[in-house]
């Protein structure tokens, strides 16, 4: 008896919490990724409940949408995306869904699509990301118009930001001796086009595959003859392929956060100084 009284209880609060959340009488926000669920909530503070769909530590690329994420979304007011085949599964999952309703943002749009390989990471560059961030701002003013003097107040204090990692980002590349970076995989594009670096990758920009003999070799030559001493690996992931590289040439390995996903739950600009930290040792 008393064990089923005790679930009683517990579907009671259970049943409570999901109403509770739904109503909130706040803006109901899904998110693609990590990276998105950051800038929703850095424009949506605590007006908005922002929800992330694809779990810390999967692959945005190949995340695949469950029926009870499109449940989600069948009761959510705002769905915010990258885009640039970041996830190719968000645009089909939005417009699957029973929705009328629902705010759909592709948060890179009006984002020049420059990246060689096929690079959706726009964000590594500040100005992209406070792009981003303006569009979601957008979204949010117009979905929530009585919130909007909240909403852009965020985003004018993100642009502060952004403006001064761009800064910080510029002044530390003047004392850099050399501009060649090598990565895990080729998620970096962005960031080195705004920062005059030059981005050598062991993998493809989703490391999708291993890479040829061939292209270990010409990594591994490359890293010798430019003399250096640090190869990037990223944060939460771990490669065998970074590793022989690491034991052939005698590099220490380093993290560059693509900012996908953080188990910490950090914010954009707090990792970005970290990169930069990161790039300091490695380039000074």
């Amino acid at each position: 008896m008393k064990k089923i009284f005790a679930l009683i209880i517990s579907a009671a609060l259970v049943l409570s919490g999901c109403a509770e959340k739904k109503d909130s009488g706040k803006m109901q926000v899904y998110t693609s990724f990590y990276a998105m669920y950051d800038f929703a909530k850095l424009i949506g503070g605590d007006r908005a409940d922002i929800y992330v769909l694809c779990p810390v530590g999967a692959e945005p690329h190949e995340f695949e949408p469950k029926t009870s994420d499109m449940a989600k979304l069948a009761e959510a007011d705002v769905f915010i995306y990258n885009g640039m085949g970041m996830e190719s599964w968000a645009q089909k999952t939005a417009q699957s869904v029973n929705n009328p309703d629902l705010a759909v943002v592709e948060a890179s749009k009006d984002i020049p699509f420059t990246a060689e390989d096929y690079d959706a990471h726009v964000w590594l560059d500040p100005d992209n990301a406070l792009k981003e961030m303006e569009n979601i701002k957008n979204a949010f003013c117009e979905k929530d118009g009585a919130n909007a003097d909240y909403y852009t107040a965020n985003f004018d204090n993100c642009r502060e930001k952004a403006k001064k990692l761009t800064d910080d980002f510029n002044a530390a590349s003047k004392d850099f001796k050399t501009n060649n970076i090598v990565v895990s995989h080729a998620a970096f594009s962005y960031l080195c086009s705004a920062f005059n670096l030059n981005q050598t990758s062991i993998e493809g920009p989703q490391g999708e595959s291993d890479p040829s003999p061939a292209k270990m070799a010409e990594t591994i030559d490359f890293i010798k003859t430019n003399n250096i001493k640090y190869i990037f690996s990223e944060a939460l992931s771990s490669s065998k392929t970074l590793d022989s590289v690491a034991k052939e040439t005698g590099a220490e390995i380093l993290v560059l956060n693509p900012f996908e996903s953080d188990s910490e739950e950090r914010d954009y600009f707090t990792v970005m100084e970290e990169n930069l930290n990161s790039l300091k040792k490695a380039l000074d």
